[in-house]
């Protein structure tokens, strides 16, 4: 009797304790089922802060980097470093627009990321390509102006998509560099 009692205390014990933590979770939040699951708004407001700090002073060197590049007629590709500031895990979804020759303003061409989607941990950095397609005067002002080699670039009108905790972020219509 003394076994079967301790196995029924057991599992008893066992469905007790993770229904006893979700209730606790979801009586700490009033029963909303949202404000249990989902970020607060305070850490929301903190993503928020921190993207538009970093859109609205230029976007640093010391979180985006170029890497190794290549350059042909029908094709532009580089290696980016991304450092993240967030505090927070995040998932790159997009990140597209143009880019521009930085020192004669010449429009070199657009691109896009060519993963499907980046995963970034909180604070860490990672690499990942952009691919492009230069416009033939872009093409050509590489060529004469820059040895064929990608020069420094201002990318503009670019749009820089992000997920975290189920959130999706859009920055849209601005320039960094």
């Amino acid at each position: 009797m003394g076994e079967r009692a301790l196995r029924i205390g057991l599992l008893l014990l066992s469905i007790l304790i993770p229904v006893g933590a979700l209730a606790a979770a979801f009586a700490a939040n009033d029963w909303d089922l949202k404000a249990t699951v989902m970020p607060g708004q305070d850490e929301i407001d903190g993503v928020r802060d921190k993207i538009e700090n970093m859109f609205e002073e230029e976007f640093s060197e010391n979180i985006l980097n170029l890497g190794s590049s290549t350059v042909n007629p029908s094709e532009l590709r580089a290696t980016i470093s991304f450092a993240s500031p967030f505090n927070v895990d995040v998932k790159i979804t997009e990140i597209s627009g143009g880019i521009s020759c930085r020192e004669h303003n010449v429009p070199l061409g657009s691109v896009r990321m060519e993963e499907q989607e980046v995963d970034v941990p909180a604070n860490g950095t990672v690499t990942f390509t952009l691919v492009g397609i230069p416009t033939l005067g872009g093409y050509q002002h590489i060529i004469d102006a820059h040895g064929g080699d990608l020069p420094d670039v201002t990318l503009t009108e670019m749009v820089f998509e992000f997920e975290f905790y189920g959130v999706t972020v859009r920055v849209e219509n601005m320039g960094w560099g």
